[in-house]
């Protein structure tokens, strides 16, 4: 006879592929800029070594065991992770706090509180796997570290 008939439900699906897709690209994004800052925390850390060459090769004369060294430099690398983290939840909840501002604090929209929430769970989350990342990425330079010649080093210039 001609009629259509149509749900909330073909909406509800349409919108959920929508979001899907929304949140995969958002994912891709966060993925490509951690693999670009692991790769900036592992050549921060080799320019840290080669700067401090001599200093490690004193260090190792003097007797410092391989493992203080690599430790050194794996706290160093997680340290730079952790400030990262700071910042990066810093700049979360300030872009929190400005999407919240700009709709109104949900009770325009019939929502019950605010639109943007980061619980604190996902704050202390967020801050060990950014120094889970900078220890990772500085675990092959803290190698080299070890592995570098205290001989080689002192004479080094």
């Amino acid at each position: 006879m001609g009629y259509n008939t149509q749900t909330n439900a073909e909406y509800l699906e349409s919108m959920k592929s929508q979001f899907a897709i929304v949140q995969a690209v958002l994912g891709g994004i966060g993925a490509v800029s951690l693999l670009v800052t692991a790769i900036g925390i592992a050549n921060t850390m080799m320019m840290s070594i080669y700067e401090r060459t001599k200093e490690i090769g004193v260090i190792k004369v003097l007797g410092c065991s391989l493992k203080n060294i690599k430790q050194m430099f794996l706290m160093e690398a997680a340290f730079i992770g952790l400030i990262g983290g700071v910042a990066g939840n810093l700049l979360s909840f300030l872009m929190s706090g400005i999407i919240n501002f700009l709709t109104g604090n949900g009770p325009a929209m019939g929502i019950d509180g605010n639109i943007s929430f980061i619980p604190w769970w996902l704050v202390l989350l967020s801050m060990g796997f950014a120094v889970f990342v900078g220890v990772a990425a500085g675990y092959f330079p803290s190698l080299r570290a070890m592995r570098l010649s205290p001989l080689a080093a002192i004479r080094n210039e």
